[in-house]
């Protein structure tokens, strides 16, 4: 039971139950946020979850939210093992809210996605508890889109990525409230005659602090980079270490920290270069503290995204981050980087990875360009980014708007 009554005069606070598959509670900091967000305005919310460090999640999430949790399923790494990992999740979800549905009622089921099926589930619960939840869609990534940039155009893909598609038409067709990530979302869903209801775009706007610290991220080295975020293949990891080849100097270090499924491709890559010793992988970092630390003492914060048509569309959660702090960024002029981040950027002349290079030596080499860009960011940031300032109103305005 959440710590919080949740009550309001008399009547009964609206339960929330706010969904979440595709990421681990523990590193996932949106739907965290969220919960904390819609308990603090007075709903009464449980989330959701798969977990690999349940006593972690209960650390980070907000005394006032009620935890339903499950165990994470291994991360697949092809199409095939993608379908399994989904049953499997889905199962595990639908195994939780049956037992939160039997222990009081759910007025609102908020879905973050993807994957875009937590909609299969209403009728169920309508079952279960005798009146259906009413429905928030919560759209942090374009599901189908990035089905096909994950794993390509084979033939298997295919046939999953219209089946992709049939589920996030149904959960727009369902949704009484649509939360789209950014901007780019919420125009796609109206070219696509996707939406059907009330919809409201809550930016992710995530702070770190600065470490007080800097040499412990040096190493002697001369020039620190820093990559922050997951590692998969929309992500292009690669990329960076192509350009950490092409800047010809040895006198770098770059710390990368993040996991994913790219990344083993893009150590390997580092070994053929020769490159791989410039180059510490960190992993998943436990504790913001350390990884504010970590951005806020690097000469340069990296963004290494092509463009791609997932990459059209997706705004990159480690930008937002590195604004918070100030830090210089190298990045390349996609569109949404652009939007984001408006001219704070040093951005590469093209999508090359050579282009990136050159992007991070003019911010090395000129050291009052590079403090005066992320000045910049970070005024950007707090003007008109930070979650408290940003994305916490928008997404109460939205539920009281809907729901009451």
């Amino acid at each position: 039971m959440s710590k919080r009554s949740g009550m309001q005069g008399s009547k009964r606070a609206l339960h929330v139950a706010l969904v979440t598959q595709n990421a681990a509670l523990e590193l996932d900091l949106r739907p965290r946020a969220e919960a904390a967000a819609l308990a603090a305005a007075g709903y009464d919310v449980t989330l959701v979850g798969g977990t690999r460090d349940p006593g972690r999640v209960r650390e980070l999430a907000d005394e006032t939210v009620a935890l339903e949790l499950y165990p994470m399923p291994a991360e697949a790494s092809n199409a095939t093992g993608q379908i399994v990992e989904l049953a499997r999740s889905f199962a595990s979800v639908a195994r939780a809210l049956v037992r939160l549905g039997r222990r009081r009622r759910i007025d609102v089921v908020h879905a973050s996605n993807p994957p875009d099926n937590v909609w299969l589930l209403l009728t169920l619960l309508r079952v279960i508890q005798g009146s259906r939840p009413r429905f928030v869609f919560d759209q942090h990534d374009v599901a189908p889109v990035l089905l096909h940039e994950k794993y390509g155009e084979r033939k298997l893909v295919g046939r999953l990525g219209a089946v992709a598609e049939l589920l996030e038409r149904r959960s727009f067709l369902n949704a009484d409230l649509v939360i789209f990530a950014n901007p780019e979302y919420d125009q796609r869903s109206h070219s696509l005659r996707l939406l059907r209801g009330d919809s409201q775009v809550v930016p992710n706007g995530w702070s770190l602090e600065g470490g007080d610290d800097p040499q412990v991220w040096r190493d002697h080295a001369r020039h620190v980079l820093a990559y922050v975020g997951a590692m998969s293949e929309q992500d292009c990891v690669t990329n960076l270490v192509e350009a950490v080849a092409a800047l010809g100097t040895q006198d770098v270090l770059v710390w990368m920290a993040g996991d994913g499924a790219a990344r083993p491709e893009a150590e390997r890559r580092a070994r053929e270069l020769g490159v791989a010793d410039r180059f510490r992988w960190l992993g998943w970092v436990d504790g913001r503290e350390k990884l504010g630390s970590l951005v806020s003492s690097a000469d340069v914060c990296v963004a290494p995204e092509t463009e791609s048509e997932f990459n059209k569309l997706a705004s990159f959660v480690k930008l937002v981050e590195y604004m918070s702090v100030g830090a210089p960024i190298a990045a390349h002029r996609l569109a949404q980087n652009v939007a984001l981040c408006g001219d704070t950027v040093e951005y590469a002349d093209d999508m090359s990875p050579e282009g990136l290079a050159n992007a991070i030596r003019r911010l090395l080499e000129d050291k009052e360009r590079a403090a005066r860009l992320g000045e910049a960011a970070r005024e950007r940031f707090r003007s008109s980014i930070a979650w408290e300032g940003v994305g916490a109103p928008r997404l109460v305005a939205a539920y009281d708007a809907t729901f009451r």
